[in-house]
C-alpha cells in the first residue's frame, strides 16, 4: 500500500465543507474503525457531489471499495492513526464550515488542505489543520 501526503487548494461552499465532513467521518467510521463496506456505500450516498472534490473517487461504492481495500492490508497501529488523523481533518473542515455558518457575507472560501491520498486504492483524507486563504463576498474575494 503506497501512500503519499501533499497540499492541495480547493474551493468550497458552505454545503461542500458539510457534506465532506461528514463523508470523512463516514470512512472514519464504517471503514476505519469498524470495516463495514454496505454501512459505508450507504452512508456515502447522500455526499456523492463532494466525493470526486474531495476523496478522488466519484462513487460511494468505488470509494468504499478503496476504503476497505486499503484496511484490509493494514496493522492495527496503522488503523488508529488514521483514524486519529481523520479526526484532525474532521476538526478543521468543522471550524472552517462554523466560520462561514456565523459569517453569513461569504459564500465561498478557498483552501489549502492537507491530503493523505491511498495511491494504489485511489482515494485520499483530510488529515489535518488547513489554510484558509481567501474568502468570497458579494463584492469578491477578500484575502485572510
Amino acid at each position: 500500500m503506497s501512500r503519499k501526503e501533499y497540499i492541495d487548494t480547493l474551493t468550497l461552499t458552505k454545503d461542500d465543507l458539510y457534506k465532506a465532513r461528514r463523508a470523512q467521518a463516514e470512512i472514519r467510521q464504517n471503514g476505519f474503525k469498524q470495516p463495514d463496506e454496505s454501512k459505508l456505500v450507504e452512508g456515502l450516498t447522500t455526499f456523492t457531489t463532494v466525493l470526486s472534490l474531495m476523496f478522488k473517487l466519484p462513487t460511494p461504492v468505488t470509494l468504499a471499495a478503496g476504503v476497505i481495500s486499503a484496511v484490509g492490508s493494514m496493522i492495527p497501529s496503522d488503523i488508529d492513526t488514521f483514524i486519529s488523523v481523520s479526526l484532525n481533518g474532521e476538526d478543521f473542515l468543522d471550524e472552517v464550515y462554523n466560520f462561514l455558518y456565523d459569517n453569513l457575507d461569504y459564500d465561498l472560501v478557498e483552501v489549502k488542505l492537507p491530503f493523505l491520498e491511498f495511491v494504489d486504492e485511489g482515494f485520499r483524507i483530510v488529515q489535518g489543520r488547513g489554510v484558509v486563504t481567501k474568502v468570497h463576498a458579494g463584492n469578491g474575494w477578500i484575502l485572510v
